[in-house]
């Protein structure tokens, strides 16, 4: 599975995109103690919810904290690995390991030429803290700065499905938000009581109600 697929396609949308104002978004209410939402059932099944913002045509960035910095990463379903693009390697303090990325990982369409594996101290998404000690540095400077533009934000990198996967991702896309589940093993329903106001508003804590941006 490649990291990028169309490439040559996709450039030439974002970029007559760019021209055009991205409408306000609403804010997003989280409703984690208000029984019969889908924040309450999926709260007590053990997930953090993490806000999205979406961004035309079509595509949705997170903020994501690695090795103690923070920054908007593309959430990229059709993305074997997570990827930080080469350029900004050094922001994040990282450095390649030499290796390159195994068989699962193999990177195409140009963008992943010369990719290689770095290691990670500190990975972090909302409140959840990722279970991933390493990510893939390739050159994606092209589509990140041009997806960069529409956001009117740096982007530094795509989340992939090695995060997904091992996170049970789950995601809504019309509100739009990102369900990650905390804990590494098959968790018993949480009490009640976790999922209930309780005063905090921040995304990713399975806690409180409120409204935070997308």
């Amino acid at each position: 599975m490649a990291v990028i697929r169309n490439l040559k396609f996709l450039l030439p949308l974002l970029l007559l995109t760019a021209a055009c104002d991205q409408s306000s978004v609403p804010a997003v209410e989280y409703r984690p103690g208000e029984a019969g939402t889908v924040d309450h059932a999926l709260c007590l099944l053990g997930f953090s919810a993490v806000p999205l913002r979406q961004v035309e045509p079509g595509h949705h960035l997170i903020e994501a904290t690695v090795n103690g910095q923070t920054g908007s990463f593309v959430l990229d379903t059709g993305a074997n690995v997570t990827v930080i693009s080469v350029s900004q390697a050094e922001r994040f303090g990282l450095s390649s390991s030499g290796a390159s990325p195994g068989p699962g990982g193999v990177l195409r369409s140009g963008a992943g030429a010369g990719a290689q594996q770095a290691g990670v101290e500190d990975f972090r998404i909302g409140g959840v803290a990722v279970r991933q000690d390493s990510v893939v540095i390739a050159d994606l400077d092209q589509l990140l700065t041009t997806l960069g533009r529409v956001a009117g934000a740096d982007v530094a990198g795509l989340i992939g499905q090695d995060v997904l996967v091992e996170h049970r991702a789950i995601i809504d896309v019309a509100r739009p938000m990102l369900y990650l589940m905390v804990e590494d093993h098959e968790p018993a329903p949480i009490p009640v009581n976790r999922c209930e106001t309780s005063g905090s508003n921040e995304p990713g804590q399975g806690a409180g109600s409120g409204s935070f941006g997308s």
